[in-house]
């Protein structure tokens, strides 16, 4: 299916026609909910949307690295690859890079973008950005993304300002914002105060085990249309209710790599399934690492490339809740969990999820790693036989999730039961249909 077929097909025809044609230039679209519910992977749809349409997108986060926020698209535009079968994959995503700028402004090594500018306000650093690709970059956007804009602290002339840079911006500009729970009537807070600046809101709603969208304003219009949408869990893509589900073509495998530590367990099951589906892997060893069982794709770190790795056994001990050890080897396997963690996309643990919210032995420090670094996070919890995500704030229970990243981090616990094997195999089947080997 040709680019334009894909895009006239796509669910978001029926977001934009439920707002009466789509949000507009010069206009301000909210994206709301409370947290966890999949805010900026539908921000990120939107942006794909109007991407494939040739429109400029600038995208500015404030709460991912750049890195993280183009693995969001990476892993929508995967899905829509498998789902629609996209002719030219590569080519139509080389033409969404060129037209797509992402910044961030997170603070400190995460920042990836500008120096951040001393205490100005959000709007203030947003509009430094947008000068900044305008200036140096020569990129003119017609659709602006903010991502993670704090509104609980926004003044009213925050949204006021915002609203005039679209309109002297002349750009849809689409922001995400934390709220409280939304009631039958009404907005909810602080929502309520903002609203006469703002264009469209939409909330994402949970439901059961489904997540929908749900119109709360658009425009002038009184009478708000049902969208019919929601979110498909795990992969958190768009999906009109009123089309029955399409049986998609499963993604090639030869396209993705496993990036992981070949350690007896559910590493060492990891590498067999990647073998039986023709994947790649990479596993991260040192020198006297006596627990390592794979041997395909091994890559023994030098002691500068472990110590990349390094860090405060006090600071990991304090995010785990527990005294890790001092002896050497234990040392370096954590040191190679970094590597396995900072290469990855997405992250699937096998494993047991404690009171704490931390994960289980080891383990628990990769999954600490992408929790800290806002990484797509997975865990089969081996006791209670099912998948949980990290939405940000809490872990929640979810349908069997699948690979969706071309690099994909599996880690978990020694102690690897069956159910644990058998969710590792079945992630792998769900993701690339059956395997190519025996």
């Amino acid at each position: 299916m040709y680019r334009k077929e894909v895009n006239e097909r796509s669910p978001m025809r029926v977001f934009e026609k439920s707002i009466h044609g789509g949000l507009g230039r010069g206009n301000i679209g909210i994206v709301a909910s409370v947290p966890g519910m999949g805010k900026t992977p539908l921000l990120v749809q939107i942006a794909l949307d109007d991407l494939l349409r040739d429109r400029k997108v600038l995208h500015i986060s404030h709460e991912n690295a750049v890195d993280h926020v183009r693995t969001f698209y990476i892993e929508v535009f995967h899905d829509l690859c498998a789902t629609s079968e996209l002719t030219n994959p590569d080519d139509v995503m080389l033409e969404i890079e060129r037209n797509r700028m992402i910044f961030s402004l997170l603070s400190g090594r995460d920042a990836g973008s500008i120096p951040p500018p001393g205490n100005r306000s959000s709007v203030g650093r947003i509009r430094e950005v947008v000068t900044f690709a305008a200036t140096a970059a020569q990129f003119k956007s017609d659709v602006l993304i903010i991502d993670g804009f704090d509104l609980l602290r926004a003044s009213v002339d925050d949204i006021r300002e915002l609203s005039h840079l679209a309109e002297e911006l002349n750009v849809e500009l689409w922001l995400s914002a934390t709220t409280d729970a939304a009631g039958s009537t009404g907005l909810p807070a602080p929502l309520d105060r903002v609203a006469a600046f703002v264009n469209v809101i939409v909330y994402l709603e949970p439901e059961g085990d489904v997540v929908r969208l749900r119109l709360l304003k658009d425009h002038d219009n009184t009478d708000l249309r049902a969208l019919h949408l929601r979110l498909d869990l795990p992969t958190m893509r768009v999906v009109d209710e009123d089309v029955p589900p399409s049986v998609g073509r499963p993604r090639n495998p030869k396209r993705f790599r496993l990036v992981s530590g070949g350690s007896r367990g559910a590493e060492a099951e990891f590498g067999v399934c990647a073998e039986r589906w023709g994947i790649s892997e990479i596993n991260y060893s040192f020198q006297g690492h006596r627990f390592l069982e794979r041997q395909r794709g091994v890559v023994v770190l030098s002691e500068g490339e472990l110590n990349q790795g390094d860090f405060s056994l006090l600071y990991a001990s304090k995010r785990l809740n527990r005294q890790l050890s001092e002896i050497p080897l234990v040392r370096n396997v954590l040191k190679t969990i970094w590597h396995q963690i900072t290469n990855a996309a997405q992250v699937f643990t096998i494993g047991l999820i404690q009171d704490d919210n931390t994960v289980r032995g080891g383990t628990g420090w990769g999954v600490e790693l992408a929790r800290l670094w806002k990484k797509p996070l997975f865990v089969f919890d081996q006791a209670r036989r099912s998948w949980f995500r990290w939405s940000g704030d809490a872990w929640e229970m979810i349908p069997p999730p699948a690979i969706t990243a071309e690099v994909f981090a599996g880690i978990g616990t020694k102690n690897l039961l069956e159910e644990g094997k058998r969710a590792i195999y079945e992630l792998y089947l769900r993701s690339f249909g059956e395997p190519s080997k025996p």
